[in-house]
């Protein structure tokens, strides 16, 4: 029984110590989105985004949760849309300290143009963070019976 008191202290103990190393990091990105609609016409367009991480950046595995604004334009004359959604995400930063892989996923709800209301979707992707500040990430957006658009995301680390 004693053991089992050492072990669980020795758990709680490195949780503290882990939760207390956390810290919100913010970020913004722009990148370059593609969507592609159910005939597969590819569209193209651009994206920006802001938001909040809050994980452990010097752990080599830390969960992370955090929270995104995001918006998005597609110019193009036949399809031409743009939107805003929040998006609160999960994920896990793997890797060491100045080199880490994060993969994401997170719920939207915001507005489309094309769809003309307020409408839910998904999103998921991973990213690549070099050092303290730099992180290109690969992201699928999916809104709920709409088409999927992918986008390529050079973020700036606060």
């Amino acid at each position: 029984m004693k053991k089992i008191i050492v072990i669980l202290a020795a758990i709680l103990a490195f949780g503290m110590t882990a939760s207390a190393q956390r810290q919100y990091v913010g970020y913004a990105t722009a990148g370059i989105l593609t969507h592609i609609n159910d005939t597969y016409d590819i569209h193209p367009g651009i994206d920006i985004a802001g938001g909040v991480r809050n994980y452990n950046r010097d752990a080599f595995v830390s969960f992370a949760y955090g929270a995104e604004a995001f918006a998005f334009w597609l110019p193009s004359a036949d399809s031409s849309d743009f939107g805003i959604y929040a998006i609160p995400q999960i994920g896990v930063a793997i890797g060491p300290k100045g080199f880490k892989v994060y993969p994401h996923s997170g719920f939207m709800a915001g507005y489309s143009k094309n769809i003309g209301t307020f409408n839910l979707g998904s999103n998921g992707g991973i990213a690549l963070d070099f050092g303290k500040n730099i992180t290109l990430d690969f992201v699928g957006y999916y809104i709920f019976n709409q088409a999927w658009s992918t986008a390529v995301n050079v973020t700036w680390r606060f």
